[in-house]
């Protein structure tokens, strides 16, 4: 009898073992499941944000080109300018010394 009692006790454990071990295989297939739904989320956040970043990139690049435009641009409307006022002071020497000369003329032909 005691035999007996310990073998139907044993089968107990082994039949609660198999119910524990299916429970936790059952656990187990779902946690695989959230951890590969969590995954391919994140790789499509992952996608998501490589696109936005090239984009950004992109526009970054825009940005910087056009600024580099616009200081070439503004680097040669100085010279333009450097080179106007050059010339403008030149003109005004020119200028002042034939006044000057026909002032110096006028001058010359009162006094003889």
């Amino acid at each position: 009898m005691e035999l007996e009692d310990r073998v139907n006790e044993h089968d107990k454990k082994i039949k609660q073992h198999d119910k524990e071990i299916a429970r936790l295989s059952n656990n187990l297939v779902e946690m695989q499941k959230d951890l590969n739904n969590g995954l391919s989320r994140v790789d499509e956040s992952n996608r998501f944000l490589r696109e936005q970043n090239t984009r950004q990139s992109e526009q970054n690049n825009e940005i910087l080109q056009a600024i580099l435009n616009r200081n070439d641009n503004s680097e040669k409307r100085k010279h333009e300018l450097k080179m106007l006022n050059w010339s403008s002071l030149w003109k005004i020497v020119t200028v002042s010394a034939g006044a000057g000369g026909v002032i110096s003329a006028i001058v010359q032909v009162l006094f003889n």
